[in-house]
Order: C-alpha cells, then structure tokens, then sequence
C-alpha cells in the first residue's frame, strides 16, 4: 500500500481493520473520545511552599496514564481558586474538585470515598517533633507517652492528626494554618510540632530566625495512610486510580517517581538507621502495631 492511500485511510477503516483482526476496542471510539476533564486542587501558594503537591499531582498523572488505553484520554486541571483543609474538601463534594490527596480518617471516609493504595507507602505513619532550640532535656527525658502528656503539642485543628491527639489524650493547642504553627511554637505557645519524617527537614530551616531544630531522641507511631480521595459518587474515577497506582507500582514506575524525592529519600534513610525511643498511638480504625527502634520504611 502507498504512503498516500495509507494517508487517506479514515478512522472508521482502520477500526474495522481492527474488528477483521479480532481486537476488541473499536479505533474510531479511541480516536474521537473526548478527554475526562479532571479538576485537582492548586498546587502552589505562598503559604504552602513545602508541601508535597509536585509529587502527588504526578502521580495523579501517572495513574491516570497508566490507565489511559483502557479507559481513555484525560485533562487534569487546577481549581480557580487556592483551598485546603475543610475548604478543599467541601469543594470535593460539591463537585468543584474532582480528586484530592490527603491522610484518612473515619471523618473522612464518611464525606469522600478514598482510593486505599498508600501514596506514601508507610512514610506518613512515622513522626519526627520540631522543637525549641535548647529544649532537647525537655524530650530526652520522654520515655513514654505518659511522659509526653507533660508537654503540649500544636496542630491545625483541621488535620485528621489532630483527632489521632486528642484520642491519645495528648495536650494540644489547635490552630487554622500553616506558617502560623511555626511562629506559636517559638513564642512558647505550646512544645512541639509534630511532623510527618517526609516533611520535616526542609521544614526545620523554613523559617531561620525562629531558631527551631528537630527532636533527636523520639519517634511517634501511627497508622495514617495518606490517600487519594473522590466524591462518594464517583466510582468509576476511583476505580480508575486504584487500577493505575496498582499498574504503576507493579512496572516500578511508583517508585521511580517516590524515590526522586529528596525528602522521602532522608525519611527513609533515617527510618532504617534510627536508634530512636518509638512511642505508639492508637487511632480510632486500628491499633497502631509494636515496632522496635531498627523499623524501616519499606
């Protein structure tokens, strides 16, 4: 056959020469189909300037890409306007955002319907403390969480860890924010800032002049998978993600993308190298499981 009359072949011959070779999937529909506008939440801002929105917006994308042939073409575009926390949420059910990435609770899972593969793996059911410079002794002498209930630790009350503190009867100062936790904590408004070990050590030098450091004796445990979520009537988007995370993990693409990120990468390291005391939490779906002080991320 001529380059030309290749040229001149239209869609619907080459979907019937796909019928003639017993594929199932018809070329015209492939062709023709209009891409599924996907809308995810703005991922940048003055205010968040280390959160992990590069990371899961790529996956995001990969999922979807891994699932393209069999469900078809995608547009992924950012919300009008910038939302977190319960803002974001009510967005999702509302039907202003399609997909969001954020750690479960049982709240949670009664609003959103989470797509259960962990995009951080177990990354974010370890926790590392910001700190006062010059409180150290404070923490070094934490040997349970006894111990710990002397201290106070601050958290945004919107955060589903929030309610894993309260549960554990850990003193906590709530606040709406960011960047403001950071500036209480060093005014001595409450002890510690609890982070994630994948977000805590850019974090640390975040903001110089409020002389903070990270804790070098503690560990806090618990499970707290972080998920991708979608409305509670949007199955067919959920099983689409579920279906490309779970190819992507299985080519080995997941991983490429997880390990690129330098953060995760010294999460994991120290998770393998700690001699850290581990104190464990329970939450309210499960009971956080004994680990010893040699755990490692997998």
């Amino acid at each position: 056959m001529s380059r030309l009359m290749s040229g001149l072949i239209s869609p619907l011959v080459v979907g019937c020469l796909f019928v003639m070779s017993g594929a199932i999937a018809c070329a015209e529909e492939l062709v023709t189909a209009e891409p599924v506008r996907i809308i995810i939440p703005q991922t940048s801002s003055r205010e968040n300037i280390n959160h992990e929105d590069y990371y899961f917006s790529r996956l995001l994308q990969l999922a979807l890409e891994k699932t393209e042939s069999s469900h078809g073409p995608f547009q992924i575009v950012e919300a009008d306007q910038w939302l977190v926390d319960k803002r974001l949420r009510t967005a999702l059910i509302q039907g202003k955002v399609d997909v969001l990435w954020s750690p479960g609770s049982s709240e949670f899972e009664k609003q959103m319907l989470p797509v259960r593969v962990s995009l951080l793996k177990d990354l974010n059911n370890f926790r590392l403390l910001l700190i006062r410079k010059g409180d150290q002794p404070r923490f070094s002498a934490v040997h349970s969480l006894d111990d710990l209930r002397k201290l106070k630790g601050g958290m945004s009350a919107q955060w589903a860890d929030a309610g894993i503190m309260r549960e554990n009867n850990l003193p906590l100062v709530e606040a709406v924010g960011y960047g403001k936790l950071f500036k209480m904590l060093a005014a001595g408004r409450f002890d510690y800032f609890s982070r994630g070990v994948y977000q805590i050590q850019p974090e640390v030098n975040l903001y110089p002049e409020l002389e903070l450091q990270i804790e070098q004796e503690l560990i806090l445990h618990y499970r707290n998978e972080v998920y991708f979520f979608v409305d509670k009537d949007n199955s067919a988007l959920a099983a689409r993600l579920e279906a490309g995370l779970k190819a992507a993990l299985a080519d080995g693409s997941f991983d490429i993308l997880f390990n690129s990120i330098p953060r995760y990468q010294w999460g994991v390291e120290l998770l393998k190298n700690h001699k850290r005391r581990v104190l464990n939490l329970n939450t309210a779906s499960t009971t956080a499981a004994s680990i010893n002080s040699s755990s490692a991320a997998e």
